[in-house]
C-alpha cells in the first residue's frame, strides 16, 4: 500500500516556498498534494521540502482527469500526513 512518503515532490508553478507532491494510485487514481504561502496548508511562512510543512491541500483527481469532490468541495484543506495516508487507503 502506498502511503505519504511514497510522494514525488517538486517546486509548484506558482514559484518560489509552494511545493507539489502528486501520488498515481495503481487504479488511476492521482492524489496532488500542494503546500505553500497561498494554499490552504500550515505554516504558511514559504518552504522548499514536505518536511517544512505539517498540513496540506489534497485534491484527489479520476483516472478521467476531474475531481473527485467530497463534502468540502474540489480540494481538501490543512491535512495532515495521516489525513493523507487515510485519503491514500479509501482512494485505492
Amino acid at each position: 500500500m502506498k502511503k505519504f512518503e511514497d510522494i514525488s515532490w517538486k517546486q509548484h508553478r506558482v514559484g518560489k516556498g509552494s511545493i507539489q507532491g502528486l501520488l498515481m494510485l495503481d487504479n488511476g487514481i492521482e492524489l496532488s498534494v500542494v503546500a505553500g504561502p497561498t494554499m490552504y496548508s500550515l505554516p504558511k511562512d514559504a518552504g522548499n521540502s514536505p518536511d517544512d510543512f505539517d498540513k496540506f491541500e489534497v485534491a484527489v483527481i479520476g483516472p478521467d482527469g476531474h475531481f473527485i469532490s467530497s463534502e468540502e468541495g474540489d480540494v481538501l484543506g490543512w491535512q495532515s500526513r495521516s489525513d493523507i495516508n487515510k485519503l491514500i487507503q479509501i482512494h485505492a
